[in-house]
């Protein structure tokens, strides 16, 4: 992936599962993904909805926005986004959850439109960089 597939990639996820935000409750769009640093550290994933517009730059998505952080797409490993996600909040009104979809189906056709490879299941579609 070079940087500008990804940053066509993370144009086509605002278009298409809309907007991102830090967390789930507040989310259209939900992801996982991870960096080639952190499998050498810990091999752990960060969570966040998908970046938006104003975050997503030529080579790297913007400091603060959703990611809340820097992070250059050549540091990418690997980017799951799941068909589904939990989203829970606590509120005046109490405890509120469930479950929100996205339309990996359409993102992928989309994707494909645009060269970006990529692999989908029933569960996620990704793209993995190792």
């Amino acid at each position: 992936m070079q940087n500008e597939d990804w940053k066509n990639f993370f144009l086509l996820c605002s278009r298409v599962l809309g907007k991102g935000a830090p967390s789930a409750a507040s989310s259209d769009s939900w992801c996982s993904w991870t960096t080639f640093r952190r499998l050498m550290e810990d091999a752990g994933y960060w969570g966040a909805g998908l970046p938006n517009p104003e975050n997503i730059f030529d080579c790297n998505v913007g400091d603060g926005g959703t990611w809340g952080q820097p992070f250059a797409y050549s540091d990418i490993a690997h980017m799951l986004i799941p068909r589904e996600f939990y989203w829970e909040k606590i509120s005046e009104q109490g405890f509120e959850s469930g479950t929100k979809h996205q339309d990996i189906d359409a993102l992928s056709a989309k994707l494909n439109k645009q060269g970006i490879h990529h692999r989908k299941t029933n569960l996620v579609l990704e793209i993995k960089l190792y």
